[in-house]
């Protein structure tokens, strides 16, 4: 993995986060939608307040897929030992009084996670994903007494190409630009059709971890392209970080590096969420920049520019959604009710305007639809 900038985070440090009591409700999954939960629980930097600033006697409470606010993933540290940076697995503490675990860092990791837990009570009630469970996943939950897993879309993102803000990239690539690119028919900028003109610098083509949203779906987009044969990527595409810019800004030369990115990702960052982590509290008053761009303009080969829509999600037990317990002390409604899904009844937490507000926040565009126990197949 290329770790580089601001991409780095020590590794000897002791996380303390809040311990989730019994009555919590606790939700792990991936780096993608993960701040549209996250606001939705605690608010956001608009000053918008979230489902716990009500002060309800029991908690929202979501652990990101990635091991710091600014949506870093954790690294030994080199600087001292002059051994490569490895990525650590930073783990959690998912209810009071237990011991860490590995901390859940991808959607389809965090759907695993829920179907392996079986305990009494449970220990993750939901997760927040980017891809909808599998037909096998559905199959495994039905298996259990939990009747399904329901889905619920929140909100709508998209996959772009991200390049540096001085690239040599033309304005926009089109998927069959991509998929040369990916596959190592292209290898320079001017090899593209229609761009002989460009630049004959060498392209540094970058991709997210495979258990990535971004990566299985830009992957996919590749093997439509190829005729739905799925394509062998070129030894020279380099694994980088999800959704971090310093993949781009930090590359041999940034000028021609592009990895797949997502929007509403890059949109916190130009709303000046991110601020320098290097800087010690109250922290730096400058936002950082990202300094890149994504590619929307028109591809040298007329072909549509790049872009795949991506769809953010919660995903939970049907058996919580007919619990009879109530969240709240002296309420009706159960958990689910109140916070994702309650047909029928009262609208939840998510789909009132101040948790739309809360997720379109986070970049996303809000998108309320329940969908049941559906699968990606």
């Amino acid at each position: 993995m290329m770790a580089t900038g601001l991409t780095l985070a020590g590794g000897a440090r002791a996380w303390a986060d809040y311990g989730p009591q019994p009555g919590d409700v606790v939700g792990v999954g991936g780096d993608t939608p993960q701040y549209a939960l996250q606001f939705v629980a605690d608010g956001d930097y608009n000053g918008d307040a979230g489902f716990n600033s009500a002060g309800a006697y029991n908690r929202l409470v979501t652990f990101n897929a990635t091991a710091d606010g600014n949506g870093r993933s954790a690294y030994t540290n080199s600087v001292t030992t002059g051994v490569a940076s490895a990525p650590l697995n930073p783990t959690d503490v998912l209810r009071a009084g237990t011991y860490p675990v590995q901390r859940v860092q991808s959607s389809g990791a965090g759907i695993s996670a829920l179907l392996a837990d079986t305990s009494s009570p449970e220990v993750i009630n939901f997760v927040f994903s980017a891809s909808e469970p599998t037909a096998a996943q559905q199959t495994t939950a039905g298996n259990q007494s939990w009747g399904y897993l329901h889905v619920v879309e929140i909100g709508t993102d998209s996959v772009k190409i991200a390049a540096d803000s001085t690239t040599n990239a033309p304005a926009g690539l089109s998927a069959a630009e991509l998929l040369g690119i990916y596959t190592g028919t292209y290898t320079t900028w001017n090899q593209l059709p229609g761009n002989s003109g460009g630049s004959s610098a060498t392209i540094i083509p970058l991709i997210p971890p495979s258990s990535s949203s971004i990566y299985k779906t830009f992957v996919a987009d590749l093997k439509t392209a190829n005729g739905n044969v799925a394509p062998t990527l070129s030894a020279s595409v380099k694994t980088v970080e999800q959704n971090d810019p310093t993949a781009i800004t930090g590359a041999s030369s940034p000028a021609n590096a592009i990895v797949p990115f997502s929007a509403a990702r890059l949109a916190l960052w130009n709303d000046g969420y991110f601020h320098n982590p290097a800087t010690v509290f109250p922290g730096s008053g400058t936002a950082l920049t990202a300094g890149i761009n994504l590619l929307a303009g028109s591809p040298p080969d007329a072909g549509a520019v790049y872009a795949s829509p991506i769809t953010d999600y919660v995903i939970f037990r049907q058996s919580d959604a007919t619990s009879t317990t109530p969240f709240e002390p002296g309420g009706t409604r159960n958990w689910v009710q109140t916070l994702f899904s309650n047909p029928g009844g009262s609208t939840p937490f998510v789909a009132k305007s101040a948790g739309q507000a809360l997720i379109a926040a986070s970049g996303v565009t809000p998108n309320y639809v329940d969908l049941g126990d559906v699968s990606s197949g």
